[in-house]
This record gives C-alpha cells, structure tokens and sequence, in this order.
C-alpha cells in the first residue's frame, strides 16, 4: 500500500450512488438529452404561438414540460434499482494509483491499466473515471492524498492522456460545449466498434 502515488476512496450512499448514475447517463447520453429537451420545447413554443384551441395548447404545454423536466428520469430508475437490488448494503471502495496502473478494492480487487481509462468525468464533490459506457468508478474529492485534487486530476490526465470534462447544466453550455457532446458520442461509438 505504501508505494502508491495517490489514494482516493468512496463510502456510497443513496446519494452517490444517485450522482454516479447521473454522472453515467450525462457523460454517454448527452445527445439524445439534447434531441429530446428541443423536442420539449418545440411543443412548449407551438403551445405557445400557434392558433390552437386551448385544450390543445394546453396539452402541448404539459407535454413539452414534462419532456424538458424528465431528461434524468433514466438516470433516477438505474439508481433506485440500484440501491433497491443491494438492500442498502451500499460498497466501500478504495483506490490506489500506481505508476502503471489503478489498484481498486472494495468488492474484490483488481488492477486497471491507465489505457483502459477512456474518459475522466469531475463535478464539485466527486471524481469519476470511466473505462466504458457501462464501467465507472467514483471517488470523493476529499479523500485525495497526499497532495492536492488539482495535482491528482493533472497526474491522472497526463497517464491517461484524456482531459477533465465537466457535467455542466444545459443552460449554461455553448457552442464549443454542444460540439464536444458530440464528438465524445463519435468517440464512443469508435470504441464499441474496436471491441467488436
């Protein structure tokens, strides 16, 4: 143990498990979320401006909320079933940095190569690294050690040669944010084509 560079661990609860399932959904559904929240408002905007009885308009209205404000319902469904499927017996996981590779404990132990890192994923509170659609691991910021979490995200990125992406809220993304959704879904797809 003492010859690792840095430390991290998790202790989950509802809570985190319910951010790493968001986290999860946001980091590979982007697009689709996207399609689907101007799709909401395109019937929020006919609700809005089209000569309609009002009946009508209303029920474009209560459909085009509803579409925009139930993007993360998927998310919220994986995480429940989650939860529900571990009776509360949530996992501890603790994880070490090598030079070579994460050494990753908890439920078991096993060693993941720095190569097979394919996204790197951080929000206020935790730190995410994802080894594929399905395959993520999440560490609170504040167990980082020794050094700082900034020094740690630089170390991970030059091993991975990945750079941190943000969740950012749909309201606060532009140009270069929407470009980036897109061109990490190309990459996605790249990736699952190479594993076949």
């Amino acid at each position: 143990m003492a010859n690792y560079q840095y430390f991290g661990k998790i202790e989950h609860t509802e809570k985190t498990i319910m951010s790493l399932y968001r986290t999860q959904y946001h980091a590979y559904s982007k697009p689709q979320m996207l399609l689907w929240m101007g799709f909401g408002f395109v019937l929020i905007f006919v609700a809005a401006f089209a000569t309609l009885p009002a009946w009508a308009k209303t029920v474009l209205l209560l459909i085009g909320a509803l579409v925009v404000t139930s993007m993360d319902v998927p998310s919220q469904v994986r995480a429940d079933r989650a939860v529900d499927a571990r009776h509360g017996n949530l996992p501890k996981m603790e994880y070490e940095f090598h030079k070579d590779a994460v050494r990753i404990s908890g439920e078991g132990s096993m060693s993941i190569p720095y190569k097979k890192i394919v996204r790197l994923v951080d929000d206020k509170n935790y730190l995410y690294f994802f080894m594929d659609k399905d395959s993520v691991c999440m560490i609170d910021r504040a167990t980082i050690m020794p050094k700082s979490v900034e020094e740690f995200k630089e170390f991970l990125s030059q091993k991975t040669g990945m750079h941190w992406q943000s969740d950012k809220s749909f309201l606060t993304m532009n140009l270069a944010d929407v470009l980036l959704i897109f061109n990490n879904k190309k990459e996605a797809n790249e990736s699952e084509k190479k594993k076949r």
